[in-house]
């Protein structure tokens, strides 16, 4: 009777210890540099507020080597690739302050989130006369 008491124990342990192993994929880890997820060649669906059509285009994100929390988007807002928006990370969100991008003509701010795999943002661009709102989903081609 004891040894099937114990048999029963090792087995529901060994189950716990398989369920424990899944959870590491649900959660983020804690000790991963934020950054590491926005990094790369990603595809933009960027859209006009109201809706103006859809643009589509690449951007590449590339940490900034003056600041450790924060990223260069370049193309940001398809302005070419020589143009880069500057966004702070903190976990999961973006923050790009306001800055001046296209030989200083065009002021942009907004903020954004990573989220399954995905950056979705939200900004404002203004070239002096028009001031523009965007959304834009950058995603893994």
């Amino acid at each position: 009777m004891k040894i099937t008491a114990r048999l029963i124990l090792l087995f529901i342990s060994g189950l716990m210890l398989t369920f424990v192993s899944c959870e590491d994929d649900l959660f983020d880890d804690p000790f991963a540099d934020p950054v590491d997820k926005f990094l790369g060649t990603w595809k933009c669906n960027e859209q006009e507020i109201p809706p103006d059509g859809l643009w589509v285009y690449d951007v590449v994100i590339t940490r900034n080597p003056q600041n450790s929390s924060e990223i260069l988007i370049s193309n940001f807002n398809l302005q070419g690739s020589s143009e880069r928006a500057r966004a702070l990370i903190t976990g999961n969100s973006l923050t790009i302050p306001t800055q001046l991008i296209c030989d200083d003509t065009i002021e942009i701010k907004g903020s954004g989130s990573f989220s399954n795999g995905e950056v979705s943002l939200s900004y404002t661009t203004l070239d002096g006369a028009d001031l523009k709102s965007f959304t834009a989903k950058y995603f893994k081609p």
